[in-house]
C-alpha cells in the first residue's frame, strides 16, 4: 500500500493538481469576496465579471510561479493564453450559474418564482435597487459552477498555458517530465 501511495504522491500530475487546488481555493475566496462586495452595487453579471478578473489574476500569479514552476516561463506568451482559456471558464461559469438559478426558480427552490427569461434578465440586467436573488442563491449557483470550471481550468492550464516547451503532453510520462524539471 505504501508503494502505491508513494508512487501516487510522487506523480508530477498529482502534485500539480494538489497545488492547483490550493491556488484555486485562494482564487475562489478572492472571487467570492469581490462578488459579494459588488452585489449591492451592480447587476450580478458585472459582479461575476469583476470577481473573475480578480480570481484569475491571483490564479495566474501563483500557478505560473508555483503550480507549474519549471515550465517555460514566457509570460508574454502565457498571460494572453491563460486569460483566453480562463475566458472559456468564465463563460462556463456564467452559463452554469445562470442555468442553476433558472432551474432553482423553476423547481421552486428559491423564494422567487420567476420564469426562465425573467431569471436570466435579473442575472444580466438587474438594477441594484430592484428585486433579485438572495446572496445564498447566487453564491450556491456560483459554487455549483466552480466544480465544472475547476476541471476545465486545470486541464487548460496543464496542457495549453503552462505546458513544457516542445513537449507533447499526451506522450510524455510523469517520470520524463520530472527529469526535465530536475
Amino acid at each position: 500500500m505504501t508503494g502505491v501511495i508513494g508512487r501516487v504522491a510522487q506523480s508530477r500530475g498529482i502534485r500539480q493538481l494538489v497545488k492547483f487546488c490550493i491556488v484555486g481555493v485562494s482564487s475562489l475566496t478572492i472571487d467570492l469576496i469581490v462578488f459579494n462586495l459588488l452585489l449591492d452595487h451592480v447587476a450580478p453579471i458585472w459582479a461575476l465579471s469583476a470577481a473573475f478578473v480578480a480570481g484569475v489574476s491571483n490564479s495566474f500569479f501563483w500557478n505560473s510561479r508555483w503550480t507549474f514552476a519549471g515550465n517555460e516561463r514566457n509570460l508574454k506568451r502565457q498571460l494572453p493564453i491563460f486569460f483566453g482559456t480562463n475566458l472559456v471558464g468564465f463563460l462556463l461559469n456564467t452559463a452554469i450559474t445562470s442555468g442553476v438559478l433558472v432551474l432553482a426558480a423553476q423547481w421552486r427552490l428559491m423564494d422567487t418564482n420567476y420564469p426562465p427569461m425573467e431569471t436570466l434578465r435579473l442575472v444580466f440586467f438587474r438594477d441594484t435597487n430592484s428585486v433579485g436573488f438572495s446572496r445564498l442563491a447566487l453564491n450556491a449557483a456560483k459554487l455549483c459552477a466552480a466544480v465544472v470550471v475547476v476541471a476545465w481550468n486545470f486541464t487548460a492550464s496543464k496542457f495549453i498555458t503552462f505546458r513544457h516547451a516542445g513537449a507533447d503532453p499526451a506522450s510524455a510520462t510523469d517520470e520524463e517530465l520530472m527529469q526535465e524539471n530536475d
